[in-house]
């Protein structure tokens, strides 16, 4: 603002005028837009969910077939609302491998609440051929994002122990010694390698059937040809596991009482359920389904599997023909052992099912 005075007197050459300018100061204006940016991002933090995890490496040691292992841990929430959630990594379509799952894998939390996170591994038919080979190890990250928030990353790890189940039959032919006996890079040789018409590519003289099919068999044959309700009662937990164990160990020569009957007919069922190739190739499959009304052209299709599969094949007929011997006591027939044999296992709240892998044995009654 200026103040202007009218002269009083003649006029003159000279005048005296003042203003008043407002100008900024620097460093009152840095010191205050510090303190607003400050006071934004406090704001900005405050509305951003935060959480702690207990634990973010886990381990599973010494992992066997069909047996859960299970890690847990806890998130605590902070002040604000925070909806989290496993998510996925960069060129994969599932948060987590699939011998692995996470429970809950996403959820809400309210503040200052917390909730518990169950990792479950378990190995399955679908799984347990790749980590024989040592294709596949128990190796994986998971990444738990929060909405609004920032990422965490889980290590999970651990070591799987070598099972016949999943095996390949050719593979379980050449083996001669317990799997837990071998070496991880015999294991991986003979699983990858490919399937055989005949024997002539190895030297050594493989096994007709593989032991461990000649165990179980040999075991039922003794002390259940006369059983009641076989391959239709379900076994139970533990005697499978000592059962998968004396296979891949051969610790014990003779399982003896400590398995039911119905705990071994389960261990065959799942055995079989584990191929990674069925007793019937995938591609004779739809030949021998084509075929099932005639004999002679069912015994041209099994006659053009490898030497292996005939054998077993063979092998599991005759098993059920034996079988069918006692039906006045086990009650069995040709319709209870020509279909698939559903039986199932608990396990962590889960049902598996086993189903046999020899299809229209109606043929092979004779």
């Amino acid at each position: 603002s200026a103040n202007v005075f009218p002269a009083d007197k003649r006029p003159s050459d000279e005048a005296t005028c003042v203003f008043q300018v407002k100008v900024v100061d620097k460093k009152s204006y840095c010191k205050a837009f510090e303190g607003i940016v400050r006071s934004l991002d406090k704001m900005e933090n405050a509305s951003i969910p935060s959480v702690t995890l207990s634990k973010r490496e886990f381990l599973f040691k010494d992992v066997k077939y069909l047996q859960l292992q299970v890690e847990s841990f806890t998130i605590s929430n902070g002040p604000v609302p925070c909806q989290f959630e496993f998510i996925s990594k960069p060129n994969e379509d599932a948060y987590c491998k699939p011998w692995l799952i996470a429970k809950p894998s996403k959820g809400f939390l309210m503040p200052d609440s917390e909730v518990v996170i169950a990792l479950e591994l378990c190995v399955n038919k679908s799984t347990a051929t790749a980590l024989n080979s040592g294709e596949e190890k128990l190796e994986d990250i998971l990444v738990l994002h929060l909405d609004r928030g920032k990422d965490y990353f889980l290590s999970v790890s651990g070591n799987y122990l070598p099972s016949c189940f999943g095996c390949p039959i050719q593979t379980l032919c050449y083996m001669k010694e317990p799997i837990r006996e071998m070496l991880p890079e015999a294991i991986r040789e003979l699983t990858l390698m490919p399937l055989l018409t005949d024997d002539a590519f190895w030297e050594e003289k493989p096994l007709d059937v593989p032991k461990e099919l000649w165990m179980m068999v040999d075991l039922l044959c003794r002390s259940a040809c006369h059983q009641e309700g076989l391959f239709q009662q379900p076994g139970l937990r533990p005697e499978f596991e000592q059962i998968r164990d004396w296979l891949d160990t051969g610790t014990l020569d003779v399982l003896g009482p400590v398995a039911s009957n119905h705990s071994v007919a389960e261990a065959l069922l799942l055995f079989l359920e584990s191929l990674p190739e069925p007793v019937v190739c995938y591609k004779s499959y739809r030949s021998s389904l084509e075929c099932a009304n005639s004999y002679e052209m069912s015994s041209q299709v099994i006659s053009m599997l490898p030497k292996c599969h005939q054998n077993v094949f063979h092998y599991l007929v005759a098993f059920l023909r034996e079988l069918l011997k006692h039906t006045g006591k086990n009650h069995l027939d040709v319709n209870v052992l020509a279909g698939p044999n559903p039986s199932s296992i608990p396990e962590g709240g889960q049902t598996i099912t086993a189903k046999g892998n020899c299809h229209n044995c109606k043929r092979w009654k004779q």
